[in-house]
């Protein structure tokens, strides 16, 4: 587990004026992609005959992590992945637990216990790290009130802005949180309408419970759905704006992002409903089997590095990605260096 302590120049701007409209500065005020280094990596790709090409779909990904690294021959050296944990009360009405043991024994398992992501991660020579976003204080319950005030939530996208302190030069996003996936679905609904089965679908007593919550939440809520971050406020709990600050910072940073499962995307979503190409430096690592995922994908124009069939978020999948991407880079510069 980590709490990070240093500040960031994206997290400083906060400090002045109303919360939000600082944030929407900082979206729509993002450096762009190294568009000569991206080249760079494109010319060593066409050197390869096509059919033959030891990277074959992988070749988008290189173009795309050299272009956000600035670098002709990418690497990837200091990998964090970072997984966001977070309770929402919506989760006793959908799961039928109790929150914050639900979310600390995800927490324990992901730290102590025989987590495949932690050791995936290990294995890349990631450093792996659990983001606990306030689990003894849950996002209130969204088929009632505002599952964040405008400065908790303000609050909470500024914390995750300082993971980028830690000197990455490549970060993988995962969720553990509790309840987030009630809360995924009903961001989804608030920025892009359609229905609550549509968003929150799924087969199975859960997955009914959680469409009737998100359909509650989206009621009651119906005349805020206007502005993305409200919308995050509205459901998307600590952990959600987390990772919302999280790639934020890593933007303005530079640093590449790849992101994991169903919740992950959803916070990458409030930020590209401000501004489409304000996550050009993210990539889908995998498309999980989690509802509405590969839909989600789509909205936002993301093709997903790796299909694996994993139904989970926690980071699994895009840390696998990464190491292959780790890998092809290693082989790209290999061959360039011959």
């Amino acid at each position: 587990m980590s709490t990070p302590a240093q500040d960031t120049p994206a997290q400083d701007s906060l400090e002045t004026g109303k919360p939000f409209d600082d944030i929407r500065a900082l979206v729509t005020n993002m450096p762009a992609v190294d568009e000569k280094a991206r080249y760079a990596v494109e010319e060593a790709l066409a050197g390869f005959v096509p059919a033959l090409s030891p990277f074959g779909g992988l070749g988008r990904a290189l173009m795309w992590l050299g272009g956000w690294q600035g670098r002709p021959l990418p690497s990837i050296d200091r990998p964090l992945v970072a997984v966001f944990a977070g309770s929402h009360l919506v989760a006793e009405d959908v799961i039928g637990a109790d929150p914050i043991i639900g979310c600390r024994e995800r927490v324990g398992g992901m730290t102590e216990g025989a987590a495949a992501a932690r050791g995936i991660a290990q294995s890349h020579g990631a450093a792996f790290k659990v983001y606990e976003m306030g689990i003894d204080y849950p996002a209130a319950k969204i088929t009632k009130e505002p599952s964040l005030s405008e400065r908790d939530c303000a609050a909470a996208i500024a914390f995750g802005m300082e993971v980028v302190a830690e000197g990455a030069d490549t970060i993988v996003l995962g969720n553990a949180g509790f309840g987030s996936a009630t809360a995924a679905a009903a961001i989804c609904y608030g920025l892009y309408g359609g229905t609550p089965e549509y968003w929150a679908g799924g087969t199975g007593p859960v997955a009914k419970a959680r469409i009737e919550a998100v359909r509650k939440a989206a009621d009651v809520h119906k005349d805020g759905l206007s502005d993305p971050l409200n919308v995050l406020a509205l459901f998307g709990g600590r952990d959600i704006a987390g990772m919302v600050g999280a790639i934020i910072a890593a933007r303005h940073q530079a640093i590449p992002v790849i992101l994991d499962g169903y919740v992950v995307c959803a916070a990458a979503a409030v930020i590209h409903k401000i501004r489409p190409d304000a996550i050009s430096h993210c990539y889908a690592g995998h498309v999980t089997s989690e509802p509405a995922h590969a839909a989600l994908l789509d909205r936002m124009g993301l093709k997903p590095m790796v299909d694996l069939g994993i139904g989970i978020g926690d980071s699994t999948g895009a840390t696998l990605a990464m190491g292959l991407l780790k890998a092809a880079a290693s082989g790209l510069k290999t061959v360039s260096q011959s």
